[in-house]
């Protein structure tokens, strides 16, 4: 089960990009200079979101790929890029694409939707309900509900001396919106747990990246359309099971090969290729509301495409750099090449804390 303080307690964008270090000055339009440090803390009424808080999908997709790609090589310990694949490894290749085209889904492969989801996308259409129905999502689950109480009691939520006894209590104090974040990933992280022998450290990097995204795309969720911010939690959750899908997929073909290991590189090269697109696929097959199909298309016209675009930038950017992969100077380039300028950063992050 997850720990519940760890999923809520940094929901700061900086917390995605921890230890990240800014330029010593920011260079405004007006070419003012003020140290980024005094901008970050000195804000205190925020206005209009600055333009760049609606993105460029195209940049900040190419940033991306850049970064997932060198993720994943990282995940699969894989060589450089520039490889060649052999005769065996691209027979593989098309067993993979064949399997995961196919009309129908394997359920050897493709996550089944988790009973309680549907109640949990309900919330959303009768907010007064919401608390109603969440409590009874909770309640089905007794370690859930005992963390669920546990935070309501904490320091954190807990402002009076009288003790939180009930779920409902509990929603109110710690907000609704919050918790069903939790929630969803609740449910799903246990599909990323490692169950085969090799490459075991893919679906766990997997799933760090997707906590860190999570946090980021709600986050810009918050500030540019606060109505969505659970749904772009949810977005980046259904983005995270394509790639899932495909370490799975390309891990049974080579079981059917004896004598044959996986190649890292072939597993890097169909992760990057298929991940988005069985992502959709799940979408669909789990009937999930057009806008978040929308949003796994990356289509510029729907909002949540920004925040999932977004999101897994910083959260890859972040993972990367808290492993000492990416260095600071490399992280602000890619964050400029994305078009995501300090102005945007700097309105992000303080309502994000």
């Amino acid at each position: 089960m997850i720990a519940i303080a760890a999923l809520l307690g940094g929901l700061a964008l900086w917390s995605v990009l921890r230890g990240l270090r800014r330029p010593q000055a920011v260079v405004h339009g007006d070419g003012s200079r003020r140290p980024a440090a005094d901008v970050a803390r000195g804000v205190e009424k925020f206005g209009a979101a600055p333009a760049a808080a609606v993105v460029d999908l195209q940049k900040v997709r190419a940033a991306h790929a850049i970064l997932t790609e060198r993720l994943w090589r990282l995940a699969f310990a894989a060589p450089a890029p520039t490889q060649a694949l052999g005769p065996a490894d691209l027979e593989i290749r098309d067993q993979v694409s064949g399997v995961l085209s196919a009309e129908s889904l394997d359920a050897k492969f493709f996550p089944r939707r988790p009973t309680l989801m549907p109640q949990l996308m309900r919330t959303m259409e009768d907010p007064k309900a919401a608390t109603e129905r969440l409590s009874r999502i909770i309640a089905h689950d007794p370690v859930l509900t005992a963390d669920v109480l546990r935070l309501a009691n904490s320091s954190r939520f807990r402002t009076t001396a009288q003790p939180i006894e009930t779920l409902q209590r509990a929603i109110v104090v710690m907000g609704v919106d919050a918790l069903r974040g939790l929630l969803a990933m609740a449910m799903l992280q246990p599909v990323f747990r490692a169950s085969r022998s090799n490459f075991p450290r893919f679906p766990r990097m997997l799933w760090e990246r997707t906590e860190r995204a999570a946090r980021a795309a709600e986050a810009y969720a918050v500030q540019v359309h606060p109505e969505h911010r659970f749904e772009a939690q949810l977005a980046i959750l259904l983005s995270a099971l394509g790639p899932l899908v495909v370490y799975a997929a390309t891990l049974d073909a080579y079981a059917s090969k004896p004598g044959l290991n996986p190649n890292p590189a072939l597993c890097v090269a169909v992760t990057c290729e298929l991940g988005a697109k069985m992502a959709l696929r799940i979408a669909h097959d789990w009937e999930t509301s057009p806008r978040l199909a929308a949003a796994l298309e990356q289509s510029s016209c729907e909002p949540l495409a920004h925040a999932l675009c977004v999101g897994e930038l910083l959260g890859t950017l972040g993972l990367l750099e808290s492993l000492h992969v990416l260095e600071a100077a490399e992280a602000l380039e890619v964050l400029e090449s994305a078009d995501l300028s300090n102005e945007f950063l700097e309105y992000v992050s303080p309502r994000a804390a």
